[in-house]
């Protein structure tokens, strides 16, 4: 959900955008020190101490019986062990990551302490400090696009002109299916100060390693005029990571939003980067978040929408409700009648049908399609085999498509399409759906 520092940031989100494609030879005592230093650093510092008796025996087990044996290379040694470790422990911030080049990782180690790092201000920059987009629509609703949560002091002027500019709205609508996650612990409360009129207590984070517990609350004062009593709508998708289900979560336990589209990914649990040695390093989740209210979190399960529907169609929805819920509260019969115009005008997205068929990989225990159509959830669309073939079905909104083959969570271009573009710094494939 948070990090503690620009450097455990950096690393964590280089698992969102770095492409690990070492093909250097690993041999069996790199190995066999990777796995040790890691079942080390878990013991240490893992916060779901339960399972960590179960991670210590299968690894150790699936090393003494040769499983690593024949793997060669460090992006492949670090995905399998990424896969036994989630396939225990179900935490997917809980990952093994390979640097291939050693002096970028170090420089990337060095530089995290500047203000203006060349990652972070790359990152920023492609997402316009953390509003992607920001509109207002018909029947004076405002619209917000949050893809991530910036650090504070880089995207505070840009979230609070953002809120200035829908502060005269009627009802507001947060756009949080692209969003994969939080770079600082303060940017959700400071958001969350906009709606709320006194100090609410809005989560805590508890650290297993040093027994503590950190209280998160809103403050007492943002700059800008507050968003209250009006109503909240908050779009997830499949996608919806880490910061971006805390906003969900939270802001749905407070009863202050109503949350709209697909079940979120599941991960609750704050990480830190630890380095296992001069090539690999690991996320480790280091501290449970617990809701004031539920007195639990999302981890595992996700964050479950209010109202439930495909990704593709949950802005739709949330305009139309917010529209239904204003007319009868608006006296004003001119103010009135644009309300009812503005539902009457107001469309359904026309979706086409589109087959998706990946030929061969009979091995595969699960294959899926990620694409702009669910907001690249490697979860949401799932195919099914038919002999040695995956194929299924979905809708899609005609015009240009990006997707790529989910392969037992190991992503692959479509074999049998050579078109491609480059979407959010990835190639994948590329369709035109009339």
């Amino acid at each position: 959900m948070y990090l503690r520092s620009k450097l455990k940031t950096y690393f964590l989100f280089c698992s969102f955008f770095i492409s690990l494609n070492g093909y250097a030879q690993l041999n069996a005592e790199q190995k066999k020190q990777t796995v040790h230093s890691i079942l080390e650093i878990l013991k240490a510092k893992y916060v779901s101490s339960d399972i960590l008796p179960e991670l210590d025996r299968t690894i150790t087990q699936n090393y003494l019986d040769g499983k690593y044996d024949t793997i060669s290379t460090g992006n492949e040694f670090a995905f399998q062990l990424t896969r036994d470790l989630q396939k225990i422990s179900k935490d997917q911030h809980l990952k093994v990551l390979y640097n291939e080049n050693k002096k970028a990782s170090e420089q990337g180690t060095q530089q995290q302490d500047l203000p203006k790092d060349q990652w972070m201000k790359k990152l920023m920059i492609e997402n316009n400090y953390s509003i992607k987009e920001k509109a207002i629509l018909s029947g004076n609703i405002g619209y917000i696009n949050i893809p991530v949560f910036g650090p504070l002091r880089d995207c505070a002027d840009t979230l609070i002109a953002a809120m200035n500019y829908v502060k005269n709205t009627n009802a507001l609508i947060i756009d949080l299916r692209d969003c994969r996650g939080s770079l600082d612990e303060n940017t959700i409360p400071f958001i969350f100060s906009y709606f709320f009129k006194d100090p609410v207590h809005i989560g805590d984070f508890y650290t297993r390693e040093t027994h503590t517990t950190k209280q998160f609350w809103t403050y007492g004062y943002v700059p800008g005029a507050l968003y209250l009593d009006k109503p909240i709508y908050v779009l997830t998708s499949g996608k919806t990571f880490s910061g971006g289900e805390a906003f969900a979560y939270h802001l749905q336990q407070l009863k202050r939003g109503v949350i709209i589209g697909e079940v979120t990914r599941g991960g609750a649990n704050p990480s830190e980067l630890q380095k296992i040695n001069s090539t690999f390093s690991i996320t480790v989740p280091y501290a449970k978040s617990i809701s004031p209210v539920s007195q639990t979190n999302w981890e595992n399960t996700g964050v479950k929408p209010d109202i439930e529907v495909r990704s593709i169609l949950a802005f739709y929805e949330a305009n139309s409700l917010a529209l239904r819920k204003l007319i009868p509260l608006s006296k004003d019969p001119s103010a009135k009648a644009d309300l009812e115009k503005a539902l009457n005008e107001l469309k359904r997205p026309a979706l086409k049908k589109v087959t998706f068929l990946l030929e061969g990989f009979s091995e595969a225990k699960e294959v899926a399609v990620a694409g702009t159509f669910n907001s690249f959830s490697r979860k949401s669309f799932l195919l099914k085999k038919v002999n040695d073939k995956w194929i299924g079905e979905t809708e899609v909104e005609p015009g240009d498509l990006s997707y790529v083959f989910v392969v037992d969570n190991r992503m692959i271009k479509d074999p049998k399409n050579p078109k491609t573009v480059t979407t959010n710094g990835n190639e994948n494939s590329y369709m035109f759906v009339k």
